[in-house]
């Protein structure tokens, strides 16, 4: 195994000189069997340029190893505790038997598609030679070098924080809102409350003006145009402002052309810098909503809006603010889309390491160390064996199986000699759960929680609103869940059929409705994690997906479609390799996943922190504040809000 290491073009060149004998590092390889460390020159130089042998890696706290390692560390004692300014523990990778190319390598031309890593990434041996598996899609190809393996992934998740988008490098001008007023927000803009046309005039032939009539048709900027007015009541110019008034109240928009405009809509217009109006909207969108009232809908009135108090610096200060505001979300945005793709890459990966697993890709060294491993064959004897003695209990007549045909198999993916091709009712007992909504009148009930299709996720339960049901005392025993049951779903979204997911027992006397299925394998010798995990690879996905019935608003399975689930069974040791063997590496995704999703919940506190600062007049640096104040057309915002309330005053007179 190696490794690709990305190192800053200045570091690399005092490590060629023979100046930097230690790379110092947050985190470290979690590997040890390390061939080489290739050395990737990041931007400008996007080379690999040398390669080196590992002598040693020194852990100790920053202090510690900036006494041992300072003398050939390469890199200044200030920047070095910055670095580790926030961690206990540090790194230094020692550098021994140096290979400086002559030739550099350029990555881009060897693999297209290259990404090269924020920190390091694993590379096989022969990483730079070998060719995509006939069997490999180069979307898994990809996703499997940026996460095999992939410790890596916990160094390349970049945590979003005020620093990290310069909001802190400037030091605080003296003097702040020179020139600023607060004023109503009527006072400085026109705006028009929506109003909406007959129904009759609605169509979709484009006929008219585009119409508009609240947040449904937003995106991130602009409205998409669904339908057209051919009488319209109220109208919106292009650039202005559009705001939800009705519930959700708050949300904007930017018109891109001439519309009409329902009554759940309000236009804003501001001619002299609409985007710095549109901000600060964005900024107060949650203050609107909680202003909302209402009983069916929240709403806001016009008066409301109206008198909403603007922060309004001088024009030039204006536009330097919007300017900086969007510099800054650009950046943000762009870390925003690296961790969305790093989702993607993750979801990707996970099927990769699930199709291998239930392929016996994962555990074929496995099986060659064993010796007497039992068949399929033999495993599906026990289980019928077992099935029979625990159906003679309940005097309930064993029901034949139907199996799978050879045709049926065919199409199916190759499995390793000694597995077995079968259907999921061979191995599961499969009940519907509970029905809500019975008569119950004069017979004896009680209350249990129950498990609801919200619940099952795919993969995981999701536990945070659990709701109860009343049933007969008999239904706690024939619907009680217990440790080891699977759970299907019934309905859904057609591409979310049968997800499921392991029942632990995290809830006492938990029974399940009726739209939650529930398998409970036949023997102790099928483990349940085996079977869960195979309802989340793409080949159960695609199996519900094209055996799912299809209805206006929600698509279903039934019993008999989950019962003929194709299966793939193994020996019960190797069923436990292969959960051993999935869950080691995707335990690595479920972290770097949840760091992801923390990094984007601060991407959105920080958009906040951008527009708070901009609108607090602290955005700006001092060097940007003297700029815009030399402006030809400043002048204090007092005098721009009279100019605006005389053009007003003129504009209602004609």
């Amino acid at each position: 195994m190696n490794v690709l290491l990305s190192i800053k073009p200045k570091y690399v060149n005092e490590i060629l000189e023979g100046k930097k004998l230690f790379e110092f590092r947050k985190a470290i390889f979690k590997k040890k069997d390390i061939s080489k460390v290739f050395i990737y020159s990041s931007s400008p130089i996007k080379k690999i340029v040398a390669s080196f042998e590992i002598a040693r890696i020194i852990e100790d706290s920053p202090q510690k190893l900036w006494d041992k390692c300072h003398e050939y560390g390469g890199i200044p004692e200030n920047d070095f505790f910055e670095y580790f300014k926030n961690s206990d523990t540090a790194y230094a990778i020692e550098i021994s038997n140096l290979d400086e190319f002559s030739e550099k390598i350029d990555p881009y031309k060897l693999k297209k598609n290259f990404r090269p890593p924020q920190s390091y990434c694993y590379l096989s041996l022969d990483y730079f030679d070998q060719k995509l598996d006939q069997n490999t899609s180069r979307t898994e190809y990809e996703a499997v070098f940026l996460a095999e393996d992939s410790e890596e992934y916990g160094a390349n998740v970049s945590a979003f924080d005020e620093e990290s988008t310069g909001l802190n490098q400037f030091t605080e001008p003296k003097e702040r809102k020179i020139g600023w007023i607060d004023a109503e927000l009527n006072n400085i803009t026109e705006i028009i409350m929506g109003q909406s046309p007959p129904s009759s005039t609605y169509n979709s032939e484009g006929m008219g003006l585009p119409f508009f009539q609240g947040k449904a048709e937003f995106t991130e900027l602009h409205p998409i145009v669904s339908k057209w007015c051919s009488k319209p009541n109220k109208i919106a110019e292009p650039n202005d402002i559009l705001i939800s008034v009705r519930a959700p109240v708050g949300a904007t928009n930017i018109a891109n052309q001439k519309c009409c405009i329902g009554r759940g809509l309000a236009a804003i217009r501001y001619p002299s810098c609409n985007k710095y109006v549109f901000y600060f909207l964005r900024l107060i969108e949650k203050e609107l909503d909680k202003k909302g009232t209402g009983t069916t809908f929240k709403a806001i009135s016009g008066a409301v809006l109206k008198s909403e108090i603007i922060p309004l610096p001088p024009l030039p200060e204006q536009r330097a603010i919007v300017s900086k505001i969007e510099l800054l979300f650009s950046e943000l945005d762009n870390g925003i889309a690296n961790l969305k793709l790093a989702q993607e890459q993750l979801k990707v990966y996970r099927q990769a390491v699930l199709k291998k697993a239930f392929e016996g890709e994962l555990t074929r060294k496995w099986r060659e160390q064993q010796v007497d491993l039992p068949s399929a064959e033999e495993l599906l004897v026990e289980i019928r064996r077992e099935r029979e003695e625990a159906q003679k209990s309940t005097l309930r007549k064993i029901k034949n199986v139907k199996t799978l045909t050879e045709e049926e198999i065919l199409d199916l993916s190759e499995i390793p000699i000694g597995w077995k091709w079968l259907k999921l009712q061979e191995l599961c007992n499969l009940v519907g759960g509970v029905t809500k909504g019975r008569k119950l009148e004069g017979k004896k009930t009680i209350i249990l929680p129950y498990l609801r299709v919200a619940n099952v996720q795919d993969g995981y339960l999701d536990l945070s609103e659990i709701k109860h049901i009343e049933v007969l005392e008999g239904d706690l025993e024939k619907y009680r869940l217990i440790r080891g049951d699977i759970l299907y779903t019934e309905g859904g979204d057609k591409d979310k059929l049968g997800r499921g997911t392991i029942w632990k027992e995290q809830i006492e006397n938990c029974i399940h409705q009726n739209h939650v299925f529930r398998a409970r394998p036949y023997s102790k010798s099928l483990v349940s994690a085996y079977i869960g995990y195979f309802s989340q690879t793409q080949t159960a996905k695609d199996y519900f997906f094209k055996k799912g019935k299809q209805t206006v608003n929600l698509a279903s399975i039934n019993m008999t479609v989950l019962s003929n689930l194709p299966f793939p069974l193994c020996s019960l040791p190797e069923q436990q390799a292969i959960v051993s063997e999935i869950e080691m590496r995707l335990s690595v995704c479920d972290k770097v996943e949840q760091d992801i999703a923390e990094n984007l919940e601060k991407a959105e506190a920080l958009r906040q922190s951008i527009l708070k600062k901009a609108f607090e007049g602290k955005l700006l640096s001092e060097r940007e504040l003297e700029e815009v104040r030399k402006a030809e057309d400043w002048e204090p915002a007092e005098v721009l809000l009279e100019r605006v309330k005389g053009e007003k005053a003129i504009a209602g007179k004609r």
